[in-house]
């Protein structure tokens, strides 16, 4: 039953996520993106101070931290913060299906960031997977078309591209900084709210949200990210993670429905196939690393008798 229980929280996350692209174009009628996120991230960090104390931690384990641990939070919250920021423009601007392809191809970067900077083995699945990860992208910018770059804002894909790139590196990272997950969350979103909070009064103004901007504001702020962020360390805390995980490829195919639904952008047959590539890709990767955590689990347990 505890199981299922795991499942419920990982569906109700990916459910909460498939609306981050329709409520980001929503929230930014009235605001740039700069704008947008740094709101974004006020709301975030009170959502999780709030959950926390509710969950019982204590409000000064959550403030007064250790500086080593303070230190790591502060590069995992510039990392969320140019993952968001590049996001959230890329979806201002070009074709909502498009910037999810490009978006969902963290999860091969963190394959790729694992081989390079911790040695860690790739198997022919993830070597597969990474393959069909990189046609997928190409196929994006080309719309099909590998002669010329067909998409009407390239260079807002290769920001998304590098957004995602952020957020594979602050996955890696954040697997070996090792903080509590409520006081990490925390901390990410305040070093977060902090750097754009710089982007927004170098590059754009100060300005609240109101109108439409105002209530995608306070659900981006307070349940896409703040609370969602709850919800799937709960997903994750489940003994199988890799399994659940597996669930997330579920949020892009969602988002692509209420883009087109909600939004009418073009159904372009080739971003569906690059849709399509990286979620096969996701998990295969995802099967092949799961599937080598258990042989040396297996290995470890020889070890031991």
């Amino acid at each position: 039953m505890a199981k299922y229980k795991y499942i419920i929280y990982a569906f109700s996350c990916v459910f909460i996520w498939s609306f981050i692209p329709s409520i980001s174009r929503l929230g930014q009628k009235e605001m740039d993106h700069f704008q947008y996120l740094f709101w974004s991230n006020v709301l975030s960090v009170l959502a999780v101070f709030a959950v926390a104390l509710m969950m019982g931690k204590n409000w000064k384990q959550l403030l007064f931290i250790p500086f080593p641990a303070m230190f790591k939070v502060l590069i995992l919250g510039a990392l969320d913060c140019f993952f968001y920021m590049l996001l959230y423009y890329g979806y201002s601007i070009e074709n909502g299906v498009a910037v999810l392809v490009i978006q969902y191809s963290w999860p091969l970067m963190i394959i790729g960031l694992s081989f390079f900077l911790f040695k860690e083995k790739l198997s022919i699945r993830q070597m597969v997977g990474i393959a069909m990860g990189f046609i997928a992208v190409v196929i994006t910018f080309t719309k099909g078309n590998i002669t010329e770059i067909a998409v009407e804002h390239p260079q807002a894909l290769l920001l998304v591209f590098s957004g995602a790139f952020c957020f594979a590196l602050m996955s890696v990272l954040s697997k070996q900084f090792a903080v509590d997950a409520y006081i990490s969350t925390f901390w990410v979103f305040t070093f977060s709210t902090l750097v754009s909070a710089v982007f927004m009064l170098v590059f754009s103004s100060v300005n609240l949200p109101v109108g439409d901007s105002l209530m995608s504001t306070l659900l981006n702020g307070i349940i896409l990210n703040g609370v969602s962020y709850i919800i799937w360390f709960k997903a994750m805390s489940s003994s199988d993670s890799h399994k659940i995980a597996s669930i997330l490829f579920l949020a892009p195919v969602l988002s692509m429905m209420w883009i087109i639904l909600f939004f009418g952008d073009a159904f372009v047959p080739a971003y569906v196939v690059g849709l399509a590539l990286v979620i096969i890709s996701g998990l295969l990767c995802i099967s092949a690393k799961s599937k080598a955590s258990e042989q040396n689990k297996l290995t470890d347990d020889l070890i031991e008798d």
